[in-house]
């Protein structure tokens, strides 16, 4: 992943901590951790120095969580390099990464009774220099209204089909904040293209959640570009803008609303329902 350096072998030092993609991962966590001058110390010795350090500062549980959640997240991105053969661009290596971290984040505080999910929105100001159009472009999400750190979010997967000649259909699954599954829905409709098909889908999900009262959510797509335009980091397409005018209508309902980029093979339920419902 780093970039096929004949001279570099696949050590636990290297995958963890040393490799030069991992150091920008771990420098642009919330922890913000420069690993330049850990060279020489053991993989364990590290690990352990960290836990030592971090379970005796303020706010431990928090950042043991995470440390522990970027440590998964660097062995599930190389696990989908490896077997599920994942791009080897930046774009889809921070992608899969930072949700994989965020997977486990959910599943940690899930099994602390005094804890919510934490959220990977806010970046350390020394790790990372990223401002919120660069972020989603990496796989981070973008927060359009509030803030989850302090609520039970639940986390809705969407995904839209669509075929020349105005067929479409949209397929979304949902979950609370202890990754009970609540609902799947598909549904058929009509689109003039990808693009607008994708946006009805948000849509969808947004009128299902207002209709359960549901005020904190966490949406995930596989359409960056939809997500650019609905967080006004890209121009608005014109075959979409009174979708997009809707949609930002309806962030007055919620209490914290965020938008994330989730790839294709992460997203597999909610493409399905989608196929189903274009052969209803």
């Amino acid at each position: 992943m780093c970039g096929g350096d004949q001279k570099c072998i696949e050590t636990l030092e290297h995958l963890f901590r040393d490799c030069s993609l991992t150091r920008r991962l771990w420098a642009g966590s919330t922890l913000g951790i420069r690993v330049e001058s850990a060279a020489g110390i053991s993989i364990s010795d590290w690990i352990y120095d960290w836990l030592s350090y971090l379970s005796n500062t303020g706010g431990s549980e928090d950042n043991l969580i995470t440390f522990v959640a970027v440590l998964w997240g660097l062995w599930a991105l190389r696990n989908n390099v490896i077997f599920q053969k994942l791009d080897l661009n930046l774009f889809t290596i921070t992608g899969c990464f930072y949700n994989s971290v965020r997977e486990k984040i959910q599943m940690l505080c899930n099994s602390s009774p005094t804890k919510q999910p934490l959220s990977l929105l806010q970046t350390s100001e020394e790790g990372s220099s990223y401002e919120d159009r660069e972020a989603i472009r990496n796989g981070h999400p973008v927060r359009l209204i509030g803030n989850h750190s302090n609520c039970a979010v639940v986390r809705v997967k969407v995904d839209a089909s669509w075929v020349r000649g105005l067929d479409a259909a949209v397929g979304w699954i949902a979950f609370d904040h202890t990754g009970q599954e609540l609902e799947r829905r598909k549904v058929r409709n009509s689109a003039e293209s990808a693009l607008q098909a994708e946006a009805l889908g948000v849509r969808e999900v947004l009128v299902w959640a207002q209709e359960r009262r549901f005020l904190h959510i966490d949406l995930s797509s596989d359409c960056l570009q939809l997500i650019n335009q609905i967080a006004g980091l890209e121009k608005e397409d014109h075959m979409i803008a009174g979708i997009l005018a809707d949609l930002r209508d309806r962030l007055s309902f919620f209490h914290c609303l965020s938008l994330s980029f989730i790839l294709r093979r992460l997203n597999v339920i909610a493409h399905g329902l989608a196929k189903q419902a274009m052969r209803l």
